[in-house]
């Protein structure tokens, strides 16, 4: 399955809808190449004598999917009596994959109750007919959205929106085992209620870690169903599910969203990796949120968050708790000051922080401020990649204004945490010991760090 180079809406749909005006009605359908669909089902059938289809939505290369009315919910009175039915294909009946990716499709997504996973009631057969029935969703897929944003983006605000539900979607599944696997823009609903709802679970793999994964023998390769544009070089290898490979996906989806375009020109990763292509920076997105974007589009999976709950904690966080840093920073920096004021006035720089051209004081109180902002978010989560992106922020500022007191308190404070979380083997703290001295002439000069790197530290 590719996808073409330009993304027109539904270009590269797993769900396929029609609609009036900008309202449009969803139900998933596989996006493997179309088949000829020869319904003898229609608007007026019933389907076990429960399921009144009432208008034709759309049509893929597993199914077609129908409006209908479960009159039994009418007749009870439930006002969610309109649902949505996914037939499978005749011509794919006796398709043993396609059946299977269908219940599949059913199973996870019954497993995963979520606001922001499209909810699937039943999976069933009847009269010769395999179906599905869904939830009926008013809106559009965020595939229209983003065509419609194109070159521009949807402004920050509305673009972290989404992001964060589609996260917490993710989230959810990924707490639970389970891996999407193919992750893009037309696998995810947004509502006419502003809710982006994950879509499709048809290829979703269990983590080799999950309990369940002893039960998911199906192998979703037989499909050959990802999206070359936002799946990784481990999917496209056929490796094990990973849930930073959903991570990869949402950070293209992500950059999409904040920017209107996509991060690789809609290369595949392999190629991208190739090319030598960069993300360019996203105006305007701050910088911890831009280093963690940065880190879900590494084309290897080490540097991305190691699953959606990592991403939330990472990528949002509150105002006053970076506040309350910078203030628990400042006051570090005075108590030091009041301790040893001679020491620290010889300490200082040799060009005052008010002398520095505008540009670099902007930039080195802006890194100074992350760094604060970085190391609360350790003190609260104990999250040690936290503690090193605060460390990386203060060894820039450090460079930016040498001997600068704030980002020394701070190099010393993020590198005592992290080699007190190393293990006790000599070796391994010695290794420790050097990458922090490679982030910074002042560590490698840090008693601490120079008692490591020379051996006789503890």
């Amino acid at each position: 399955m590719t996808e073409p180079e330009t993304p027109r809406p539904l270009a590269d749909a797993t769900t396929v809808l029609t609609g009036t005006g900008n309202t449009t009605v969803a139900a998933t359908v596989c996006d493997t190449p179309a088949l000829a669909v020869r319904a003898e089902l229609g608007p007026g059938s019933v389907l076990r004598d429960r399921f009144e289809l009432t208008r034709r939505l759309g049509a893929g290369g597993m199914g077609v999917v129908f409006g209908a009315v479960d009159r039994l919910k009418r007749e009870a009175g439930d006002p969610r009596h309109h649902v949505a039915i996914k037939l499978l294909n005749r011509e794919l009946r006796g398709h043993s994959v396609a059946f299977t990716a269908l219940q599949r499709e059913a199973s996870k997504a019954q497993a995963l109750a979520h606001p922001n996973i499209a909810t699937v009631y039943d999976f069933d057969q009847a009269d010769g007919w395999t179906y599905l029935v869904m939830e009926m969703l008013l809106g559009r897929p965020l595939n229209e959205v983003l065509f419609e944003a194109r070159d521009a983006g949807l402004g920050l605000k509305p673009a972290l929106q989404i992001v964060k539900g589609i996260a917490e979607g993710l989230a959810y599944a990924h707490r639970r085992g389970v891996v999407h696997c193919d992750l893009k823009p037309a696998n995810i609903f947004f509502t006419e209620d502003g809710i982006p709802k994950i879509l499709d679970f048809g290829i979703a793999r269990t983590l080799p870690s999950s309990s369940a994964a002893a039960q998911d023998d199906f192998d979703p390769g037989k499909l050959g169903a990802y999206t070359p544009s936002y799946a990784t070089e481990d999917m496209m290898s056929g490796g094990d599910p990973d849930a930073s490979d959903d991570l990869y996906a949402l950070g293209i989806i992500a950059y999409e969203l904040l920017s209107g375009r996509h991060p690789f020109n809609r290369e595949n990763a392999r190629r991208a990796r190739e090319q030598g292509l960069v993300p360019a920076r996203i105006r305007g997105l701050p910088p911890h949120q831009w280093r963690v974007l940065e880190r879900c589009l590494a084309f290897d999976r080490k540097p991305r968050p190691r699953d959606a709950s990592e991403f939330l904690k990472r990528f949002f966080r509150s105002a006053a708790l970076r506040n309350l840093a910078i203030a628990a920073g400042v006051s570090v920096v005075l108590v030091a000051g009041g301790m040893g004021y001679v020491n620290y006035r010889q300490a200082g720089p040799d060009v005052a922080f008010q002398d520095l051209p505008a540009e670099t004081r902007q930039r080195v109180r802006q890194l100074l401020d992350d760094g604060a902002g970085e190391w609360a978010f350790f003190e609260r989560e104990g999250a040690e990649f936290a503690a090193w992106s605060s460390l990386e922020l203060y060894a820039e500022a450090y460079a930016l204004h040498p001997r600068n007191r704030e980002a020394a308190a701070g190099l010393d404070r993020a590198a005592d945490a992290l080699l007190r979380l190393s293990s006790d083997d000599a070796g391994r703290q010695a290794q420790l010991a050097d990458a922090l001295a490679r982030k910074s002439e002042y560590l490698r000069r840090y008693a601490p760090v120079a008692e490591r790197l020379s051996g006789s530290g503890p």
